[in-house]
């Protein structure tokens, strides 16, 4: 009797560990498979994350356009040089330059520089000085010579310090004779890439502006008149002159050369008619 009390505790000991066992074999059981078939995200698929969504959609930039950029610009105004003044203040006022003047009885012919974000202000500006009788713009894209120029300098100056290692290294006079000859040809090559990019860019940078400065009628007045006449008579006259003188110069080689079979023949028949004449 004292063992069937004894034996039914123990059971149920045994039994509530049994079962406490087998739910933690449960519970282990179901975190492994949640591992084992947890969902990977996009940039485990992707097995280089967000690197590499960068790296398919990005594209390379793309820079500006180089452009070279002029204008003319013909202004009918009543005094000329205070107009051609306030033209040269005016470019040097954002950073400009006068590079050229022609000027004659009508007007004079300016050629200014300015830089090239400033072109359109500079227009305007200008246009207020005068009865504006012609404007014209003008560019030009050297963006893919001015790439092909500094790759090359690039490349040629790789070359260069490439020589200039040799140089170094050099043991014989016959080396280094060769290796310098062909070092000046091209760091000459060099220096002509370099200048050519320097000017091209400063084209770029800088643009040209042609004005020409006009009085009104000043056209008019110089074709027409006495003065006028007389020079122009004067330009047809040496002109004629010089057709003259062209024609005159063209003949005489053959004149030269026709005349001494001339002379001979004259002289011939002349003794003829003096021997005929002594014998009658």
């Amino acid at each position: 009797m004292h063992k069937q009390r004894l034996r039914w505790p123990i059971v149920a000991v045994v039994a509530v560990g049994l079962l406490g066992g087998c739910s933690s074999g449960a519970e282990q059981s179901t975190n492994g498979d949640s591992r084992a078939v947890a969902p990977q995200s996009p940039q485990e698929r992707n097995g280089s994350g967000s690197s590499s969504e960068t790296g398919t959609t990005s594209s390379p930039a793309i820079g500006p356009r180089e452009v070279i950029r002029t204008a003319e610009l013909d202004i009918e105004v009543n005094e000329v040089e205070p107009a051609g003044a306030e033209v040269r203040r005016r470019s040097e006022a954002v950073g400009g330059h006068l590079e050229q003047e022609s000027t004659r009885r009508a007007g004079t012919t300016m050629t200014i520089r300015v830089p090239a974000a400033k072109l359109d202000q500079v227009l305007g500006e200008l246009s207020g000085l005068g009865r504006v009788t012609s404007r014209s713009q003008q560019t030009q894209d050297v963006t893919d010579q001015l790439v092909d120029t500094r790759s090359r300098i690039d490349s040629q100056r790789a070359s260069v310090q490439r020589l200039r290692t040799l140089m170094e290294r050099a043991a014989t006079v016959d080396e280094i004779v060769s290796i310098e000859s062909e070092l000046t040809s091209r760091e000459s090559e060099l220096d002509s890439l370099e200048r050519r990019a320097a000017g091209l860019t400063g084209q770029v940078e800088m643009a040209t502006i042609t004005v020409r400065l006009e009085r009104p009628g000043a056209v008019t007045d110089e074709d027409t008149g006495f003065l006028a006449g007389l020079f122009g008579g004067w330009r047809t006259l040496s002109s004629v002159g010089a057709f003259l003188l062209t024609a005159f110069g063209a003949v005489l080689p053959f004149a030269v050369v026709l005349a001494i079979p001339g002379a001979a023949a004259w002289l011939l028949l002349r003794r003829r008619r003096a021997l005929r004449s002594g014998s009658l």
